[in-house]
């Protein structure tokens, strides 16, 4: 096993506000469209919310199996979202190979959100029809940092043998409970408030190879390696003080698990208001050594909302996308992702021209 240990991108599955497939997502963001709207939902003083949804014809109708289980609106929604973008990889999921997958969950607050009811893995296999190993599966309900810091089961499950792994992420703010505690704690950025963020919703899987069976994959190939990973102790519900360690260390944990090279593009899950500029601007400071002097810096949940728990898979879907057009967006990327509790996480992603 090489030093630096990589799993390769065989393709991915969104459902965003931008569009129901990962291409039109990438369009979209490439085109500067926002899908951020007003919405019927008014705040306590009785100002529109602006989110960005998608649209309600892209859901799937909820499975008779479990309709049963009287599941919570919220996350039923979030069923209806997963299952047609999972469904996009089936032209790609070998054969024979029931898969395990590692998903990302909404972060699960006091007083704001509440946990995942049942077997989220085994609802989703129902939702989509589409067999998955539950033994080998993990479920984390960490919010944005999850997609990323899920890389870390899927090297374990590569290192005992899995060739072919689902990583996936879901969420959505559209649920009036959620928005009306989050605008009560005046998280919400309004025609009459400074600093907050715009909500969204998606979901986003992708199919991870092993080296062992990326030759298969066609050129340029995208490959993500070992995740960074640690813990922010003043986070946003935390009563300690913000000192901007946590992000930093899992970006510095994730550039050393890669090859020496300049970064040449940063993605990140920032959401636009001043705890997130502050901590992506202080985790860009402190590891600046390692990014090219024209290094570009994007945020695209301007375009499609806070997509939550779907962000980490969504941007690494995002670039492989993009890897495909004519105009490529960099060879080295950095991926970093915080949750609005402790958890962060971050990985270098390469586009490899050359196999």
């Amino acid at each position: 096993m090489s030093q630096h240990t990589k799993v390769y991108v065989a393709g991915a599955g969104t459902i965003s506000p931008l569009g129901p497939t990962s291409a039109a997502m990438a369009a979209a963001v490439s085109a500067g469209i926002s899908a951020v709207q007003e919405t019927a939902l008014l705040s306590k003083h009785l100002i529109p919310i602006k989110m960005a949804q998608v649209p309600e014809p892209v859901l799937s109708p909820l499975d008779p199996r479990l309709i049963s289980a009287r599941l919570p609106s919220r996350q039923v929604r979030l069923l209806q979202m997963a299952a047609p973008a999972l469904q996009q990889l089936q032209p790609l999921l070998p054969q024979g190979v029931v898969m395990p997958m590692l998903l990302a969950l909404p972060d699960v607050i006091a007083d704001l959100s509440h946990p995942w009811r049942g077997n989220a893995i085994e609802q989703l296999a129902i939702q989509s029809d589409i067999p998955l190993d539950v033994r080998n599966s993990k479920a984390a309900e960490i919010g944005r940092a999850g997609g990323l810091h899920a890389l870390k089961h899927v090297f374990q499950l590569i290192e005992q043998g899995q060739d072919w792994v689902l990583l996936g992420g879901l969420d959505t703010y559209w649920d009036a409970e959620l928005l009306a505690r989050l605008d009560a704690q005046d998280r919400l950025l309004l025609e009459n408030s400074l600093d907050g963020f715009q909500p969204g919703e998606g979901a986003c899987f992708v199919l991870l190879a092993s080296e062992r069976v990326a030759g298969s994959l066609a050129a340029p190939r995208v490959a993500l390696y070992r995740p960074g990973i640690a813990q922010e102790a003043g986070h946003r519900y935390s009563d300690e003080a913000y000192r901007g360690d946590g992000l930093a260390n899992a970006v510095r944990e994730a550039i050393a698990q890669a090859p020496t090279a300049k970064i040449d593009a940063v993605w990140t899950s920032m959401i636009y208001d001043s705890y997130g500029a502050k901590e992506f601007g202080v985790a860009i400071t402190r590891n600046s050594a390692h990014f090219s002097p024209a290094a570009s810096q994007n945020h695209p949940v301007d375009r499609f909302g806070d997509v939550g728990a779907a962000i980490g898979p969504t941007l690494i879907s995002l670039i492989f996308e993009l890897s495909r057009r004519p105009k490529k967006p960099g060879q080295h990327h950095l991926l970093c992702c915080s949750s609005d509790t402790a958890y962060r996480s971050a990985v270098r992603l390469d586009i490899e021209a050359n196999p």
